[in-house]
């Protein structure tokens, strides 16, 4: 999970060719549901839990508790919420026949730097400024468009826009309904 993360980071292009051989051979999503989704949020959870530990004088648990079911609703509420908004309008506007698994891999993997940020954020909340490295997911996306989804070079552009564009705001969408719901977070 860690060096396909780095890889995601470091050198997207690359590491998106390995995944496009690779995601031709899974018959389903549960290699990457265990090895790399369910990981990832499950870090995200422990730091945030962490994060309000280590940051805050008056430690409650109930308080941390509930940051660490608003992380974990938000990432994997925004994951499914990209995926399923790519399935739907991926072939319709971008000529696409790829399948809710394959969009689902590629939602999972083109958030890399979302669930990197989203860990550094929760532990440093001091350090906000971070979060523009989110903007990195355009980028991730549109190799990925390239080598794994493999749009066709007249809608490359307007597909990476898209996708980033609800890759990036999917999650934010959820935490803005989870502020609502849980006030006071």
């Amino acid at each position: 999970m860690y060096s396909l993360l780095f890889g995601l980071i470091a050198a997207p292009a690359k590491t998106w060719e390995a995944l496009a051989v690779a995601g031709k051979q899974e018959p389903n999503n549960e290699p990457f549901y265990k090895s790399y989704l369910y990981p990832l949020i499950g870090i995200i959870a422990l730091m945030s839990f962490f994060g309000v530990w280590i940051g805050s004088k008056d430690f409650q648990i109930q308080t941390a508790l509930k940051i660490v079911i608003k992380e974990t609703i938000t990432y994997f509420g925004g994951f499914y919420l990209a995926a399923n908004g790519l399935f739907r309008l991926s072939g319709k506007y971008f000529g696409l026949t790829a399948n809710l698994q394959s969009l689902e891999r590629f939602t999972g993997y083109s958030s890399a730097a979302i669930y990197v940020v989203a860990c550094v954020n929760a532990l440093f909340q001091s350090l906000f400024y971070i979060q523009i490295f989110i903007l990195y997911t355009v980028y991730i996306v549109w190799h990925g468009s390239r080598f794994y989804m493999v749009v066709k070079e007249n809608y490359l552009t307007k597909f990476t826009i898209f996708a980033s564009a609800i890759v990036i705001l999917s999650p934010i969408v959820i935490r803005i309904i989870m502020t609502l719901v849980m006030p006071g977070l």
